[in-house]
């Protein structure tokens, strides 16, 4: 529906369907990730037979944009190359908008690099890719020779490394929970980070760690002087582009993301992780960590705590639906606010609800993004829970 309603792309179905791709290039091809500007652009990563690429497809523009991107680009790096249809795919690697992975990540440099911050890598080590999203951020990561720790690498585009460093500035010293350090930062728009050993947690957690993460949370929001904010939460995500394949619903989440606004209240602010969510947490033993900080800001600290339960429940709904998605908000959201009050004692608003169907809807685009099947239905559930939610007043 979408790519027979947009002719003014006419790589669109490419992307959006993988037997095309697998067609063209005579290789499986899996896609993960995609983003469409209707008319104009859309980008995706995907696997070709085991190798990462980006996917292009442009409209009017197309020849500009295949310059700029086949531009410092080597032969054995484009795929695919159909300008006629404005599609080219190229290995993930020659991502044109993070400079940093063909100057620097995937060339004889970044030893060096390492080296001058005193972190010595093997001479035949290769940079391991852990989430790549084309033209934003790419993270990785590195052995260290003589020793097991590892360094993260993380690539940026020029804005997103601006306010990355911005954002791990905002940072002192925090007691309650491990936060991996900065290394060094290089001009191309690359930030070498700490390591932090464990696993990430996922839904499974239970009570006992979750009332731990609660209060190394809250150890964090308490480790800045506590000031007053304003009623602010985060946006919805705009799925207006979908529209010729989710109907009125794009409507729909701009009335609940109205409703949940005026749902919010002023309150004690504090540093926040700005994106929280139960994977951006290791576990190293009893110790947690709490990483990808590239998004630490000024907020409400129920914000944190309303991304987490947001992004449990995103994962919950393709197979539980809303119903599955609730029950398992309500597991998780109690531990954690009481491990929280422990260590945070600056109070609370009554605005947990809205906060969290703001949350949902700032992953309104996830699912298309993502690539799930069904995703039509899964982005409706995920308005509808939103709506349950948005002017719930409840004391936190």
């Amino acid at each position: 529906m979408l790519a027979a309603h947009d002719t003014g792309l006419p790589g669109l179905r490419a992307l959006l369907d993988d037997t095309v791709l697998t067609e063209r290039l005579g290789q499986p091809v899996t896609r993960s990730y995609l983003r469409y500007k209707p008319g104009t652009s859309a980008i995706s990563l995907v696997d070709v037979g085991g190798r990462a690429a980006i996917a292009h497809a442009w409209g009017g523009a197309g020849p500009e944009k295949r310059a700029k991107a086949l531009l410092h680009v080597a032969t054995e790096d484009v795929l695919l190359d159909d300008p006629a249809r404005g599609l080219l795919v190229v290995d993930a690697m020659a991502d044109r908008r993070l400079t940093a992975l063909q100057r620097l990540v995937r060339s004889e440099r970044l030893g060096p690099w390492l080296a001058r911050l005193s972190h010595e890598v093997p001479v035949d080590a290769t940079p391991v890719t852990l989430a790549h999203k084309p033209a934003r951020r790419w993270v990785g990561r590195v052995p260290l020779a003589s020793t097991d720790r590892q360094v993260v690498l993380r690539a940026y585009g020029r804005r997103e490394y601006d306010a990355a460093l911005a954002a791990h500035g905002l940072l002192g010293t925090v007691d309650a929970v491990r936060l991996p350090r900065v290394l060094g930062s290089h001009r191309h728009g690359l930030i070498a980070l700490e390591h932090l050993p464990g696993s990430v947690l996922d839904e499974r957690v239970h009570a006992a760690a979750l009332r731990r993460l609660g209060a190394c949370l809250g150890g964090l929001h308490a480790s800045a002087p506590v000031r007053e904010i304003d009623v602010a939460g985060v946006t919805a995500d705009p799925v207006d582009r979908l529209a010729p394949a989710l109907g009125g619903l794009p409507q729909e989440v701009r009335a609940v993301a109205e409703t949940a606004q005026r749902a919010l209240r002023a309150g004690p602010g504090a540093v926040i992780h700005g994106d929280f969510s139960l994977d951006q947490v290791v576990a190293d033993g009893h110790s947690l960590g709490i990483i990808d900080l590239d998004r630490v800001r000024l907020g409400n600290p129920l914000d944190d705590i309303a991304s987490l339960l947001a992004a449990a429940a995103s994962t919950a709904l393709p197979e539980g639906g809303p119903g599955g998605a609730t029950r398992l908000m309500d597991r998780l959201r109690d531990p954690l606010l009481a491990g929280h009050a422990a260590t945070w004692v600056a109070g609370y608003t009554d605005d947990l609800g809205p906060r969290t169907a703001l949350a949902l809807l700032s992953r309104a685009g996830e699912p298309f993004r993502s690539g799930l099947p069904d995703w039509p239905r899964v982005t409706s559930d995920l308005v509808l829970l939103a709506g349950t939610l948005a002017s719930q007043q409840v004391a936190a």
